[in-house]
């Protein structure tokens, strides 16, 4: 049985045949299997995205020198790539810093960020699925091109989950993830598309662009920087590498980058609009002893350079396009060739989770772990039990801890004050920015009077955060301020449309409706309500006497479809800005 070849760089083993290594992307040749004496053995393993390395053995050379640090604001003079500089065969440790300071800003900023693993059950891509991993690319990159992001998201999820050997949608999603203002999972997708090809000249500069979306500016310019000598011919890593630059107020050498991209390519329109602000700030600083420091939106606020910016990422999306074609025909030749087989199994959907937590101390385990995802749920009860505190504290825990986009639709009270009372009752509202978004009520009257059909505004207005921003997780305050706003003529067909469209939406809902107790002879009594049919959950809010002078909240799950749950009250109490419920102990 032929031995597999183990590389003289990374000692990762490679086939048999292989001519390159897997990992780093030397050369392998025929005394691959003996290192040069006096070299000291380098062992490497890129796992995920993290580096592991180790160098054992005496006083040999190294094969590469160690990654210089990330360079301050403070530096002088920068690095300058016009020179000719040799090749380097391994580029973990510009990889492996990059990814230190991603991980260091998620975690900084509340954010979930862990690089993609393969699974070691996972099976390899067969023939079965090329032709459907082709569409499924075609169906993304139409979708791009028409700026229609966050739907191209899904059928390169589902391509992924067909084959995540293929670089093509790794790209491509890292790409749709930045549009869209998620720029941890856009940074996983582009660490995975450099695992699967360590020199790929979209990859980097996707990765430069990610780390100056964080502000995280000199390991931006190094990673662009080892970008530009990979690449030396890729006009727009030029372009990135002076934005960054001049970001960094480094003028004169994102002016040389921006020179440099333009003798590339003379038509890049970004690079004339920046090179000829940048010139412009050059002899401000030459007229003027001290001058101010213009900002980084200083930077990007012309109307030239706002059409080139728009230009840029037009050429970035028809590059990657261009790209991928040669791929996507031998996918499809493959796919007709191939001999025929039984129809592949059915995609995957996009990966979600699948219960919401609550975060209500001792009512998730009563609910087998949460919500499950996708269910409209109504909160109801009567004033003063907590109804809007209970479903802003679900979604500002499941913005800070699990990184989901929740939206708060409150049509009664201001934007201002309520987060100023939920401020006041102990909830904690250092969320990751944009994560959370308060619809005040002003806005969304507005909203809904745009047209005739308040769903079909109410789905426009709603649709524009999504694409802007993602969403996973809404709340509408209330049901009953909706009636009035929207003018209910026949309210049980509403309320079907509300719910459809809710549920259209692929997201997890929460509707908080207003129910008054009717005591009758010591006895609660609720009405019959067309919404309570209609959800697939419903959790009441009550205020229970304990005794003439004493009153306890308390909370029962009346209703939760795939989900086996007690139907009992349980007592709630607001401690230090977290919901706790226990059994309720009274007469």
């Amino acid at each position: 049985m032929p031995k597999p070849i183990p590389c003289p760089s990374c000692a990762a083993f490679n086939k048999p045949d292989a001519s390159h290594c897997h990992t780093c992307g030397r050369q392998l040749g025929s005394d691959a299997d003996r290192a040069p004496e006096g070299t000291n053995v380098v062992l490497k393993q890129v796992m995920g995205g993290e580096v592991y390395s180790a160098f054992v053995g005496g006083e040999g050379r190294r094969m590469n020198p160690p990654a210089p640090p990330p360079p301050s604001d403070d530096d002088a003079e920068f690095l300058t790539s016009d020179l000719p500089q040799p090749e380097i065969e391994d580029n973990s440790d510009v990889i492996g810093a990059a990814l230190d300071r991603i991980r260091a800003k998620a975690h900084a900023e509340g954010h979930r960020f862990k690089p993609y693993v393969r699974s070691k059950s996972r099976k390899d891509a067969g023939p079965q699925v090329q032709g459907d991993l082709a569409a499924q690319l075609d169906l993304a990159v139409s979708l791009l091109r028409e700026r229609r992001f966050e739907e191209a998201i899904e059928p390169l999820l589902k391509a992924i989950a067909r084959d995540d050997e293929n670089r093509p949608p790794w790209i491509l999603l890292g790409e749709a993830y930045l549009r869209v203002d998620r720029p941890y999972k856009a940074a996983v997708a582009y660490l995975r598309a450099l695992e699967l090809s360590p020199k790929d000249e979209q990859a980097w500069l996707g990765l430069g662009r990610v780390l100056r979306f964080l502000d995280e500016l000199p390991t931006a310019a190094m990673v662009l920087e080892r970008a530009t000598r990979i690449h030396p011919e890729h006009a727009d890593t030029w372009v990135e590498r002076g934005l960054v630059l001049a970001s960094m107020q480094k003028l004169p050498e994102a002016l040389r980058s921006f020179g440099r991209a333009l003798d590339l390519r003379p038509d890049h329109r970004i690079a004339l609009a920046k090179r000829t602000e940048v010139e412009a700030m050059l002899q401000d600083q030459e007229a003027v002893a001290v001058p101010p420091e213009p900002s980084v939106a200083d930077l990007a606020t012309s109307p030239q350079a706002a059409d080139a910016e728009a230009a840029f990422e037009v050429d970035i999306l028809e590059e990657i396009e261009d790209s991928i074609q040669e791929e996507t025909r031998k996918t499809l030749k493959a796919a007709r060739e191939g001999t025929r087989m039984a129809p592949a199994a059915p995609v995957p959907e996009a990966p979600r989770p699948p219960r919401v937590p609550t975060f209500v101390e001792g009512l998730d385990e009563t609910l087998e772990g949460g919500i499950p995802w996708g269910h409209l749920v109504l909160i109801e009860g009567a004033p003063g039990t907590m109804k809007s505190s209970l479903a802003f504290s679900i979604l500002l825990h499941n913005a800070a801890r699990e990184g989901l986009h929740c939206l708060y639709v409150s049509l009664e009270e201001r934007a201002s004050s309520l987060l100023k009372q939920m401020g006041s009752l102990g909830l904690k509202l250092d969320v990751p920015q944009g994560s959370l978004v308060v619809l005040d009520p002003r806005t969304a009257a507005d909203i809904i009077g745009e047209k005739k059909d308040w769903v079909e505004a109410l789905e426009a207005g709603i649709r524009s955060i999504k694409e802007k921003r993602g969403l996973d997780l809404i709340v509408i305050d209330s049901l009953e301020a909706l009636e009035v706003l929207a003018k209910f003529k026949d309210r049980r067909r509403e309320m079907y449309r509300l719910f459809e469209w809710l549920r259209d939406l692929a997201v997890t809902s929460f509707v908080i409706t207003e129910r008054p107790d009717w005591l009758i002879a010591g006895h609660v009594l609720q009405g019959r309500w067309d919404e309570d049919f209609l959800a697939d959950a419903v959790i009441q809010l009550r205020i229970h006497m304990v005794s003439d002078l004493e009153a306890q909240r308390r909370l029962r799950v009346v209703k939760m479809r795939g989900t086996r749950h007690e139907t009992g009250y349980l007592a709630m109490v607001l401690d230090d800005g977290h919901f706790r419920v226990t059994r309720a102990m009274s007469p």
